[in-house]
């Protein structure tokens, strides 16, 4: 009895201290994504990346295959690497869309951020793809105007037929 009722302090007292041994997880923020993640072409992105634990990131790589980076709202054409150094305080950086408009199914840009310790090995990563804009139909319908007036035609025809047919139908019961 004694050796059940000493196991469960055991294991309750192992329960308490346990949660204050874990490690914490690396939890960091992104924001400023477009939303849906479909971008505006030629629009600039401020992006503003915070972590939980600044002393144990040395640098953050950031790469992105379509489009141009930048630490300032200033861009240089082609830039798709930018390296921030250490921080106390979190990381901004721009990324400019592309200007140009793609077909379906083209012009996606993948971002890629690399969270790394001074040792080189790798604290957090993210990596998001970052669609362009949707494609809408135009506001036009897809009918052409003629299609639609032969069509008002043929229903008015068709009732005007059908209210006749009715009274001729009516008037063979009368006599």
């Amino acid at each position: 009895m004694y050796a059940l009722r000493n196991s469960l302090i055991l294991v309750l007292a192992i329960c308490m201290f346990l949660p204050l041994s874990q490690a914490e997880d690396n939890v960091y923020r992104v924001e400023g994504l477009p939303d849906d993640l479909h971008y505006k072409t030629g629009k600039a992105y401020q992006i503003d990346l915070t972590a939980n634990d600044y002393e144990a990131i040395s640098s953050v790589n950031i790469t992105i295959s379509n489009g141009t980076l930048s630490q300032t709202e200033e861009f240089s054409p082609d830039v798709h690497n930018l390296v921030l150094e250490s921080s106390d305080s979190g990381w901004t950086f721009y990324w400019q869309a592309p200007s140009e408009s793609f077909e379906l199914g083209s012009g996606q840009a993948v971002l890629s951020i690399i969270f790394e310790e001074e040792d080189g090995t790798i604290w957090s990563t993210f990596d998001s793809v970052l669609r362009p804009p949707e494609i809408h139909a135009a506001d036009e319908s897809a009918v052409p105007d003629w299609a639609m007036s032969l069509a008002w035609i043929g229903v008015s025809v068709t009732v005007i037929l059908t209210v006749l047919g009715a009274l001729v139908l009516r008037r063979d019961r009368l006599t």
